[in-house]
């Protein structure tokens, strides 16, 4: 799907607070099995709760991951300037459509839709820019399994 990164960037925000969330409920839980109400209590060794520092451990480098990629998008959307920035954003990021952008930023429509259709060459760039890049990363991957963290 053409321009899925600027699609994929409102998911990340979504996947960032979730794993937030699972992340705090997990250290609650440690809390408590440490020096909390549980703490009196044996665990087994395969147990969920045994697991849990490791756990915790999974979900913040996952945020990290992920705040990582967000950032990437983010300087991507940044790197156009001004009203186009304000129309990617607002088209991709917000899912708004042109006659809504039109609106909000108080231009004629003719005029927002010409920008974007502009905007969409200069997309499409950076989208074979990452798919090239993506490409780029796999090959490396299957010729030297450790080169991955490119």
């Amino acid at each position: 799907m053409r321009f899925q990164w600027l699609k994929d960037y409102q998911e990340l925000e979504n996947q960032i607070l979730y794993l937030k969330w699972n992340l705090n409920k997990s250290k609650l839980e440690l809390e408590r099995w440490v020096s909390g109400d549980l703490s009196n209590i044996r665990l087994e060794k395969n147990s969920r709760s045994a697991q849990l520092e490791e756990k915790i451990m999974l979900l913040e480098k996952e945020i990290n991951f992920l705040i990582e990629q967000k950032k990437e998008t983010t300087t991507l959307i940044e790197s156009f300037g001004g009203l186009d920035n304000d129309i990617i954003r607002l088209k991709y990021v917000e899912g708004k459509t042109l006659e809504e952008i039109s609106e909000d930023l108080s231009y004629s429509y003719s005029y927002i839709k010409s920008r974007h259709s502009q905007l969409r060459k200069s997309l499409t760039f950076v989208d074979e820019y990452i798919i090239n890049k993506t490409k780029l990363k796999y090959k490396i991957a299957i010729q030297d399994p450790v080169m991955m963290d490119l």
